[in-house]
């Protein structure tokens, strides 16, 4: 799958929209041209870039499946500039509790999330208004409500990813910014909209 392929219109059918994600994943990870290298590096840097303003704190973060957005690079380069990361490890009941990257085996719980100053999640597509396709579990539905108050949430996925609609619900919350391979795009407060990057 080429990085800058966009996808075709999602179903309305949640399932159905996971599907054609999944599939076309699939194929970017299975292509010979795909230069995974390469993706995570450029993941890395726009993270980075519109994270140097802040004041490093603590970031959450995931470790990555073949098929996802790779996030080693990713983690390790938010490391090298002063960052605390988390991230989640899945209890039976779909909660996610947390350990931090630097010290593992050590679990700190779900109530850790609220220490983080950023979220950085997981999504397989994101539309325009600023809505997340997850994977279908609701981990990060529970998660989310245990964040403090004005903590920002960033999406990742491919640039393709985010598209005109994608199926939601009463209780889906929208995210605050969108990481691609392209840029930081963030959620307009006044339109509700996902903006052009700006690096």
């Amino acid at each position: 799958m080429s990085t800058s392929r966009a996808l075709p219109e999602l179903p309305a059918d949640k399932q159905a929209a996971r599907a054609a994600v999944r599939a076309a994943r699939r194929q970017w990870r299975d292509d010979p041209a795909t230069d995974r290298g390469a993706t995570a590096a450029a993941f890395r840097d726009r993270l980075l870039t519109w994270l140097a303003p802040r004041t490093p704190g603590t970031i959450t973060a995931y470790e990555s499946w073949a098929t996802e957005p790779p996030t080693q690079a990713l983690i390790a380069g938010l490391q090298d500039a002063g960052w605390r990361v988390l991230v989640p490890d899945t209890l039976p009941d779909l909660r996610l509790s947390w350990h931090d990257v630097a010290g593992p085996g050590v679990d700190l719980g779900i109530d850790a999330v609220a220490s983080a100053d950023v979220l950085l999640i997981p999504g397989l597509a994101i539309d325009r208004d600023g809505y997340r396709l997850g994977q279908g579990g609701g981990c990060y539905d529970r998660t989310l409500p245990l964040r403090r108050p004005g903590t920002l949430v960033v999406a990742m996925v491919f640039e393709q990813e985010i598209v005109r609609q994608v199926p939601r619900e009463p209780h889906d919350l929208p995210v605050d910014a969108v990481l691609t391979t392209q840029a930081v795009r963030e959620r307009d407060p006044a339109t509700g909209r996902i903006q052009p990057g700006d690096n």
